[in-house]
């Protein structure tokens, strides 16, 4: 697996610290020095997310960790009423926030995302997954691409999409940034792109340390709290809802609309 070394991705500063208390096994989380960004600083590059880091497999890594970690297991299970809090399946969450039209799937996995009315797109680097979300996108006219994001993205023409969505995505983008500004050139005016991070500013973050489910590691390379993705946003030229204001400092993530003015 061939690991290359970053500058932050937000800012592009050379500058910064490592984070020792949430580095591990090698892999060095940094803070950086001109905007905050924390991110990973050592990551793989996009062919490890093919097959070795595949989000098939590396879920199934992680969700066997925590299954055999007790501590982290009872945590869990004490605290699981904090993911009830203003949840919405996501199926019904995607038809809500766009309603009609075109919408691309950014990390589509399976494809099983976007519902009818909305025509499903989706970009997948799985190589087994975006068999399995190809095959079912077409049978509701739209298709899936098999590529990493920042390629699959470019193949769209302008103002192509309703919407755009990225659940659980920008987490793994090696260049976030990127795919931001291309999900604001390929939305049309007034479109929406939803986003869900895990939330570094959490409240069960700072409480569970190291330990806390956002990390993932080497396949979460970027850590966000809601002003970093402000700056992120504003870059692109979006205007950013957050969605889960009530619960924001309980949740272990941040949910939130960007908006393409129209």
């Amino acid at each position: 697996m061939k690991i290359v070394e970053r500058v932050c991705p937000l800012c592009a500063s050379a500058s910064g610290h490592k984070l020792s208390k949430y580095s591990k096994d090698g892999w060095n989380i940094h803070q950086c020095s001109e905007c905050g960004f924390i991110f990973l600083k050592n990551v793989p590059t996009y062919d490890a997310f093919v097959n070795d880091l595949a989000w098939e497999k590396s879920y199934a890594i992680e969700k066997e960790r925590r299954e055999q970690t007790a501590f982290l297991r009872k945590v869990d299970k004490l605290t699981r009423w904090r993911l009830s809090w203003f949840h919405r399946h996501t199926p019904d969450l995607a038809r809500k926030i766009f309603g009609h039209g075109k919408v691309l799937d950014i990390g589509c996995a399976g494809g099983g995302n976007l519902p009818e009315p909305l025509i499903p797109y989706g970009i997948e680097i799985s190589s087994v997954l975006w068999a399995r979300a190809n095959s079912e996108m077409r049978k509701r006219g739209g298709y899936a691409i098999r590529a990493p994001a920042v390629e699959g993205i470019a193949t769209f023409e302008d103002q192509f999409f309703h919407g755009v969505f990225a659940r659980s995505f920008l987490e793994h983008e090696i260049n976030p940034v990127k795919i931001v500004k291309e999900a604001y050139r390929v939305l049309e005016p007034g479109g929406i792109m939803y986003i869900r991070v895990p939330n570094f500013g959490s409240i069960n973050r700072r409480i569970m340390g190291v330990a806390w489910c956002g990390f993932r590691y080497p396949d979460h390379v970027n850590y966000f709290t809601l002003e970093t993705l402000k700056k992120m946003a504003a870059i692109a030229g979006f205007q950013l809802e957050l969605l889960n204001k009530i619960s924001f400092y309980f949740d272990d993530n941040i949910k939130a609309k960007l908006v393409k003015p129209a």
